[in-house]
């Protein structure tokens, strides 16, 4: 059963938006589904989210679903919509960042305006979520089996004399 993206539109602006603020207000519920789509499709780059798909019209974002990759597939799990949000807010506030004026100022004769807007409690915010996003594939990396088998050649050649030329015959 397809999970509805839409229903993890307010996660997402929890997670990059301040309590109490009217911070990305202007954002509409269409674009949010479009970072937590491409998000979604970074976290399957990384190797996570292998068995499930966004499905849904391209030209309209407000019917993304998350659906198994497989028919009868299980549903995407909350610990899986999480890590989506968490790549989501990665992109938003990466590009928050990209978006700041680090120092403004103005003069017209004797008025003068400055403004500074720093970057650096966004810039550790930005690092804080990366490190929680290397911690999770680290993780992944350890609790995936290796795909690298080691053959012991004496013990292949105990078993059958033809290993040594090239040519493996497993008989019982």
């Amino acid at each position: 059963m397809a999970v509805d993206v839409a229903d993890y539109v307010e996660s997402l602006k929890r997670e990059v938006r301040p309590p109490g603020s009217a911070l990305y207000s202007s954002v509409t519920d269409a674009e949010w589904i479009g970072y937590l789509t491409d998000a979604f499709w970074e976290a399957r780059l990384d190797g996570f989210l292998q068995g499930w798909v966004v499905d849904g019209d391209p030209a309209d974002p407000t019917t993304a679903e998350f659906a198994p990759a497989t028919a009868g597939g299980p549903d995407i799990t909350p610990s899986d919509v999480a890590l989506v949000v968490l790549y989501a807010g990665i992109k938003v506030l990466r590009n928050q960042i990209l978006n700041m004026n680090s120092s403004f100022r103005a003069k017209a004769g004797p008025v003068e305006f400055e403004q500074e807007n720093s970057a650096t409690v966004l810039a550790e915010l930005l690092k804080q979520l990366r490190v929680t996003k290397d911690r999770i594939l680290e993780a992944m990396e350890e609790n995936m089996p290796t795909a690298v088998m080691l053959i012991d050649a004496y013990s292949t050649r105990l078993y059958n004399d033809l290993s040594y030329y090239g040519g493996i015959e497993l008989s019982g």
